[in-house]
């Protein structure tokens, strides 16, 4: 098995946070990276609103506690 050379620190800071509008719904666990790769923009949006809420929800509980 092949392995690659791991990537810079601040390069996947930098492409998770171009990407946030994927990734929200995944980390606060609304969606799957791959219901999140087959969503419309629509559908991202919604995800994206629903994550919102559900932190919101939370009132500030860490995610890893759910």
């Amino acid at each position: 098995m092949a392995y690659s050379k791991p990537a810079n620190q601040a390069e996947i800071i930098n492409e998770v946070n171009e990407n946030d509008a994927f990734w929200f719904p995944v980390i606060a666990g609304v969606a799957t990276r791959e219901e999140m790769e087959r969503a419309t923009m629509k559908e991202v949006q919604i995800l994206n609103e629903i994550a919102s809420r559900k932190l919101e929800l939370m009132g500030g509980v860490e995610i890893e506690n759910e």
